[in-house]
């Protein structure tokens, strides 16, 4: 009896499950770009793929080598639990933390094209009069009433060629009708009324280049003049479709960017036009200008410019030149999206564009991230499929760094002259 009893003892050890090892293995980061992938190495990979789960979201995994796999992470922001399992193994979980778009909220009444003020989050928007809006709290933070500025007069708030000053555009006091634009300086605690310029009736746009010359435009026109004491000689160019959303200054190189249906590259002392960007319909080198020029952005010392437009059916492109002749360095499409703005740090490049289609049809926001050195794409932080911008109801868009958040905000806003909306600003953690 003895006996029979240790061998059914022996059998049915050999019939119950080995216990499951202990896992052995490491993540490549654990501070990660949303949408991104993450790296998992361990040696109890060589049999099989893991099962990676997020919750209860399993994610897509692909093998490198023998002990190296990468698991694709879904869009979204803040830490979640990676749990790791793999047959023979006991169960890993690690945290990691997403970084991409974290809110999508609705801001102060805020109209055209905004000016940022060097070396904050606060903006100058057109919005119950003249607003200063810290983006990120998304608060009026100063405001002035219309007799200052008013979006029933011109949406945007202007550029000066003179560092600290604005083109403004207010309304009589009495009769409430729009005067005429003034260059204002903008101080810390005050604003100052400096000089007038000539009216641009319907402009959507208006920039001072010096001294005392103007570039304005509205549906279809552009004006751009250059005064001096024998008076001003208008520049007036007609039929080019479109209007000017806004102008970007680059003052070291005396250069002007005109955003919008224009693409033109204007001496910024003189007023003289010096050409249009240098790309045309399919971003190939022609000499017809950008279907749309959005916006502009200036490496640290300005030799450089960013410049993200729309180019009819194969989508957007990201363009840079050089500042002070706009000769062409390099291209990159960006195909099937609709670019709105761009703006530069150091080592990287960041586009705001919507995703989905050409034109009006892409409503997906994104914020894409690519190496300054050789436009390889870093990240791409996107938003819900709910989440849209409709470009045919949000007109402007713009890009503000927060350097101290890690952050970077996007403002979208109208561009109607005499029409307020509230605007939507979008907040991107960004990897620190």
């Amino acid at each position: 009896m003895q006996r029979v009893l240790v061998l059914l003892v022996l059998l049915a050890a050999c019939d119950s499950p080995a216990a499951p090892r202990e896992f052995v293995g490491h993540l490549g980061a654990t501070d990660v770009w949303s949408g991104a992938e993450v790296v998992v190495v361990s040696p109890s990979f060589q049999t099989a793929l893991p099962h990676v789960r997020i919750g209860s979201d399993t994610l897509s995994v692909r093998r490198l080598d023998d002990s190296t796999v990468v698991a694709q992470l879904p869009d979204g922001n803040g830490t979640r639990t990676l749990t790791i399992e793999t047959a023979g193994f006991e169960p890993f979980s690690a945290d990691v933390t997403l970084y991409g778009l974290r809110s999508i909220e609705t801001g102060p009444l805020l109209a055209g094209y905004l000016e940022l003020i060097p070396n904050t989050t606060r903006v100058l928007g057109a919005g119950d009069g003249l607003v200063e809006v810290d983006v990120r709290t998304g608060n009026v933070v100063r405001h002035w009433d219309e007799t200052v500025h008013s979006a029933d007069c011109i949406s945007s708030v202007g550029p000066s060629v003179r560092v600290g000053y604005y083109v403004l555009w207010g309304k009589d006091s009495v009769g409430g009708r729009c005067t005429h634009p003034w260059v204002w300086h903008y101080g810390l605690t005050t604003l100052d009324r400096v000089d007038s310029l000539p009216a641009v009736p319907g402009a959507w746009g208006m920039a001072e280049i010096g001294p005392r010359g103007i570039i304005a435009g509205g549906d279809d026109v552009l004006r751009i003049s250059h005064c001096d004491s024998a008076g001003c000689t208008p520049q007036t160019y007609f039929n080019q479709g479109g209007g000017l959303g806004g102008v970007s200054i680059a003052r070291s190189a005396n250069r002007a960017f005109l955003h919008h249906w224009f693409g033109f590259i204007v001496d910024a002392t003189t007023g003289d036009t010096l050409g249009r960007l240098p790309l045309g319909p399919g971003g190939s080198p022609a000499t017809q200008p950008f279907y749309h020029a959005e916006n502009v952005a200036f490496s640290a010392g300005e030799d450089t410019a960013y410049v993200v437009g729309n180019i009819g059916a194969s989508g957007s492109i990201l363009l840079r030149i050089l500042t002070s002749t706009g000769a062409l360095i390099d291209t990159l499409p960006l195909t099937n999206t609709y670019a709105t703005d761009v703006r530069v740090d150091d080592t990287s490049i960041y586009v705001a564009l919507l995703k989905g289609s050409v034109g009006v049809n892409a409503t997906r926001p994104e914020l894409r991230i690519y190496d300054r050195a050789n436009l390889q794409l870093i990240a791409t932080l996107r938003a819900a499929d709910a989440d849209t911008l409709s470009p045919t109801e949000w007109h402007q868009f713009r890009l503000v760094p927060d350097l101290v958040m890690h952050a970077m905000y996007l403002v979208a806003t109208v561009q109607v002259v005499g029409f307020d909306a509230n605007a939507k600003i979008l907040r991107y953690d960004l990897l620190p």
